[in-house]
């Protein structure tokens, strides 16, 4: 009787512990999350306005594999609208954050992320830091995959910026050609007669300046005919761009007392609305 009891409550024990025992899954960790789960939750985050938890959440991502280029372009938007928060374009908050979005989007096209909103960006952020040097690399770059009258554009205002006159002359008078019912279509002439000037070519700027006008009206004049009312964006652009070669005509007529010209500049100007 006695053997039994104590088999009894050696069972017994022998079944607490059991129940009362580690189960089987316990002490494991949780899985981890991939890289691709980090991304998507982070960028939704980002999406509705959560900035802090999905900027941890992208950066876990982006740490599991430093070549994922998805959680570096959400990082790099990020930035950049943080330094647009930032009120003042000297404001080293802005500068700061925008240092951080160029560096990450420059990551992300080494590894193969070749957007034109990403190459404008990194355009726009490099002007803001007054890097010409840079601006110049990521704005011939942008032409050569996306070889479209804004990036032509762009890509003259670099050469501008960098005091390469040649190459400013040889782009935008390859653009004027190539892109004759652009928006940017006097800026092309602009953009040339100045770096004419700049050679001291100033005959040649004269010419170039002259024909970038009659260009303009030429485009104007059908804008007008189509519909002001739809491109009034492109019409104002086209003016705006028109009276600065009638300055620049109006700069060289008087250095050389061309009064007979100075005269037909001035009317220009003030067909134009050109107020002084």
């Amino acid at each position: 009787m006695k053997d039994l009891l104590t088999t009894g409550c050696a069972c017994t024990f022998a079944l607490l512990c059991v129940s009362c025992g580690p189960s089987g899954d316990s002490g494991k960790n949780p899985p981890a999350e991939s890289k691709e789960a980090l991304f998507q939750r982070g960028h939704q985050l980002y999406l509705s306005g959560h900035m802090t938890e999905a900027e941890a959440d992208l950066k876990a991502a982006s740490a599991i594999d430093s070549t994922y280029v998805d959680p570096l372009t959400d990082l790099a938007q990020m930035a950049y609208e943080a330094g647009m928060r930032e009120e003042g374009e000297r404001n080293p908050r802005r500068l700061s954050d925008w240092r951080s979005a160029r560096e990450l989007y420059q990551r992300a096209e080494k590894l193969g992320y070749h957007d034109a909103a990403a190459y404008d960006r990194i355009c726009e952020i490099s002007l803001a830091l007054e890097d010409d040097k840079a601006f110049l690399v990521y704005a011939k770059k942008n032409a050569e995959r996306y070889p479209y009258d804004r990036q032509y554009y762009n890509l003259g205002v670099a050469y501008y910026a960098v005091e390469d006159w040649n190459n400013v002359v040889k782009s935008q008078r390859e653009a004027a050609e190539r892109f004759t019912q652009s928006p940017y279509l006097g800026a092309f002439y602009r953009q040339t007669g100045r770096a004419y000037m700049k050679l001291d070519r100033d005959q040649t700027a004269e010419r170039t300046l002259a024909s970038g006008v009659h260009a303009v009206d030429a485009r104007l004049a059908a804008l007008k005919k189509n519909g002001a009312s739809s491109n009034a964006n492109e019409l104002r652009r086209l003016t705006d761009d028109k009276i600065a070669m009638l300055l620049l005509l109006k700069r060289l007529h008087t250095t050389y007392k061309e009064t007979d010209k100075l005269e037909q500049v001035e009317r220009q100007l003030k067909d134009a609305g050109y107020a002084k």
